[in-house]
């Protein structure tokens, strides 16, 4: 009753009143005391914060009480930042300082970096010091920012465990090698002994097998780790309760971002470790969307288009040595469900749906940062997929059982061998040289496409 302003939140509307909102919030209060363009409004409309989060805001706003968990903690520090919410930000700090653990710790670290929270970065970094040889085993390893290894390496004591730190953290992620001889510099060999480098000269890491993972859009997941014996186990269910959200494959599993939940698109990002079984969260995208494609590739995750009650034509890039989104151009028009590949650092967009399904392909130039128009599919291709594999991009699958080749240096396209069945909205990918796709709607069948023979 007397309500005289609306909060909106993605697809989420709430009705609210000044008077308690400018009460309990300072970001409110200059908003309707000064000149900002939302004082005369009818309705705010806050951009960044996910429906989910702002229904706990709203709540927390009218009663002081608010549901923290480890899922939604993340937002609730960004948008008590937006908002000016000292005593919210207190409070999820303090949520984070009872559930550090060796899972999350590198997370947290990261997080309280990022909003200058100094009791729960000191907190964090202890535990990291006194937990190390848990927290270098977890997929975590890969966010540790050399700094701080650097913390860890001068804190202990044990010379063999910190050469063995130096090696976990290079191995995590690609392009780390060139960091070894200056990491060395904080490591005595001197205190190392015979038998440790003998040891450690002597036993590599057994060879990894490949690991498929295969989702619905129920959000149900499965992974098979051993191709010579295929059998599909189950996924522990994702910590969240989503459909129609992006996965891709990332070193050692696999990304989940976005998605709808209750019909409302999300912001939520979560990365899973194959060997370990784990869920990590991740920093949550700028944009809430649901029908969005993602692609890891080069320490980056990006995120393409998709709908959050309009079409979105906007992309975005975690960095994952960082932590950090960036906002790339926009593509030059909105599209859900496109097909994405990489070839030669540059992020192709291939078809997609907008309204209809189209055959548009844009090119990303990573080095101009600027998008071209490149030509398009010889025929459109609804729910199929894309993959690059030596440096050209094949679709595949689809309700027209697609399958062709695009050659970026002459800008052309071949029509190829189809597929024995249509694949609709299933998966693919390169494995052991071949484009291998996967199921579809109301199918489990695989199939396997060569391309030397150009025969399934």
């Amino acid at each position: 009753e007397f309500v005289d302003i609306t909060l909106v939140f993605g697809m989420q509307r709430i009705a609210c009143h000044k008077v308690i909102l400018a009460g309990m919030c300072d970001y409110f209060r200059r908003m309707f005391l000064t000149n900002m363009l939302e004082r005369g409004s009818q309705e705010v409309v806050l951009h960044d914060i996910s429906a989910s989060t702002g229904v706990l805001l709203v709540e927390y706003l009218y009663s002081g009480n608010i549901d923290i968990t480890q899922l939604n903690a993340q937002d609730l520090l960004a948008a008590s930042e937006m908002l000016l919410l000292g005593a919210l930000k207190k409070k999820v700090e303090d949520f984070l300082l009872s559930h550090t653990d060796s899972v999350n710790c590198i997370s947290i670290i990261n997080l309280a970096r990022l909003y200058d929270l100094k009791t729960l970065l000191t907190d964090a970094r202890s535990y990291l010091h006194e937990h190390v040889k848990e927290v270098v085993e977890t997929e975590e390893m890969h966010l540790l920012q050399e700094g701080d290894l650097i913390e860890v390496l001068e804190a202990n004591a044990s010379q063999e465990e910190n050469f063995l730190f130096i090696q976990k953290w290079m191995r995590s992620v690609e392009g780390r090698t060139d960091r070894f001889e200056d990491l060395m510099q904080h490591v005595s060999l001197s205190q190392c002994s015979k038998d440790f480098f003998m040891r450690s000269s002597g036993s590599t890491d057994p060879p990894k097998q490949p690991s498929l993972a295969v989702g619905n859009y129920k959000g149900e997941m499965w992974l098979c780790t051993d191709l010579n014996t295929p059998q599909w186990q189950p996924i522990q269910q994702p910590p969240f309760d989503i459909a129609l959200y992006s996965a891709c494959a990332s070193p050692g599993g696999f990304v989940v971002s976005g998605g709808a939940s209750q019909n409302i698109s999300q912001r939520e990002c979560y990365s899973y470790y194959a060997q370990t079984g784990y869920w990590n969260i991740l920093p949550p995208m700028p944009t809430a969307r649901r029908g969005h494609s993602s692609i890891y590739h080069n320490h980056h995750l990006y995120v393409v288009g998709g709908y959050d009650g309009i079409d979105l034509n906007s992309v975005e890039a975690l960095d994952m040595r960082n932590l950090q989104w960036n906002h790339l151009p926009p593509l030059p028009r909105k599209v859900s469900f496109a097909y994405l590949a990489i070839v030669s650092d540059n992020l192709f967009v291939l078809g997609g749906f907008c309204g209809e399904w189209i055959a548009d392909v844009h090119e990303f130039d990573s080095t101009q940062q600027t998008w071209r128009q490149r030509s398009p599919m010889p025929e459109l291709c609804e729910w199929g997929a894309a993959v690059s594999f030596n440096d050209h991009v094949y679709v595949v699958g689809g309700e027209e059982r697609s399958c062709m080749r695009f050659n970026p240096r002459n800008n052309t396209w071949t029509s190829l061998q189809r597929p024995q069945f249509n694949h609709y909205r299933g998966p693919s990918l390169v494995l052991n040289g071949n484009i291998v796709v996967f199921g579809g709607f109301n199918d489990d069948s695989i199939e396997e496409y060569s391309p030397l023979t150009d025969s399934w």
